[in-house]
């Protein structure tokens, strides 16, 4: 049995049903001749009817796996990621903290996917849950999941469709994600598992590969930047490479403390910013004049923001405000707290300018 067909039937197995089958494509099944302008059509309307049946069945499956009675409890370091990274580790993730917060004071509500470790006996591997896996190892609870036999595909198909009903990959992670899969993989399984049409899924691995990965990393996920900015980002490269004054500047930005605090949106913007300041190299005409960029570099962003508290409050410093910040979902009672107290601070300042006079 041929490859791609040993695909076709093991996805037809998955989660003990057939619902899954044909989402990985047999490349080698005859297809209907169509005419050129009925191609994209056709592939459009598919992809859209596998994906309204995909999210119905990932809904059914979600819900059973909530209430099934195959769900185990795991010890968090039995199981491991999978094979596949699709998340960019950051410092200090919001989002994760109040799952975290939540899974401490209410349990874990949904169960992760796991399969047996190919090659380790009593190892798991993530299909999906992978925040879920993190906040119970940090607080040091079992981990609940549902344990199924799943091929490398299918866990890739399971990983990508989940994260794409959730919403949770940004921009950027799932152009990573498409190009890390675009290594070992064809098309036709990338566009099952991201719900996306081959022309977009060419388009996301050709955008990551503009780009180091390690450049990326240090940017972060930047949940609220789309398509367009990274595009005007990636324009700045060139086989992979900067410029040198930009690549000088963006070095010493990157090597500043205030900047690595900053939230990955606003990482993303300062070095957007630099690159359009920055003059090419012919434009700034002299090695000390790349010197005087990266000097400005470092005065500008070691201006731009800090944090006051245990990451309370975000104070960020532009030429024209002092912008204060306070992240409603992981400080709302702070938040709520200064709402009430801030009469009370101006009235204070009020009377001490009227002291000062």
């Amino acid at each position: 049995m041929n490859k791609a067909k040993d695909r076709k039937n093991a996805l037809d197995t998955l989660f003990s049903g057939g619902g899954m089958a044909g989402m990985v494509a047999d490349a080698t099944a005859p297809r209907p001749r169509l005419s050129s302008g009925a191609i994209g059509a056709a592939e459009i309307n598919l992809i859209k009817d596998e994906r309204d049946k995909l999210r119905e069945e990932l809904k059914t499956l979600n819900t059973q796996m909530a209430t099934s009675d195959n769900v185990v409890e795991l010890n968090p370091e039995q199981v491991q990621p999978s094979f596949v990274a699709d998340r960019m580790e950051v410092a200090f993730d919001p989002a994760f903290e109040a799952l975290k917060e939540s899974i401490a004071e209410t349990g874990q509500q949904v169960p992760i996917l796991v399969r047996p470790a190919p090659d380790e006996d009593g190892i798991y591997q993530i299909a999906y849950g992978h925040r879920r896996w993190k906040a119970c190892r940090a607080l040091g609870k079992p981990v609940r999941g549902v344990i199924k036999p799943l091929s490398d595909e299918e866990l890739l198909v399971a990983q990508g469709q989940e994260n794409h009903e959730r919403k949770d990959l940004s921009f950027i992670e799932t152009c990573l994600f498409v190009f890390r899969l675009a290594q070992d993989y064809p098309q036709t399984l990338i566009v099952k598992a991201i719900g996306k049409d081959k022309s977009l899924v060419s388009k996301l691995r050709k955008l990551a590969a503009t780009m180091p990965e390690e450049f990326l990393r240090v940017i972060g996920p930047a949940p609220k930047i789309g398509r367009p900015r990274w595009e005007e980002m990636a324009s700045f490269f060139h086989e992979g490479q900067l410029a040198p004054n930009h690549e000088k500047a963006i070095a010493s930005l990157f090597a500043l403390d205030s900047f690595i605090e900053l939230h990955s949106d606003e990482r993303f913007s300062e070095v957007l910013q630099l690159l359009q300041e920055t003059p090419s190299e012919m434009e700034a005409g002299s090695a000390s004049s790349s010197g005087e960029i990266a000097v400005a570099a470092h005065t500008r962003a070691a201006k731009s923001s800090e944090w006051l508290g245990n990451k309370h409050v975000l104070v960020k410093h532009t030429g024209k405000a002092t912008v204060f910040s306070v992240d409603s979902k992981t400080q709302s009672d702070f938040g709520s707290f200064l709402l009430k107290e801030l009469p009370g601070l101006i009235a204070k300042f009020e009377d001490t300018k009227g002291e000062d006079a």
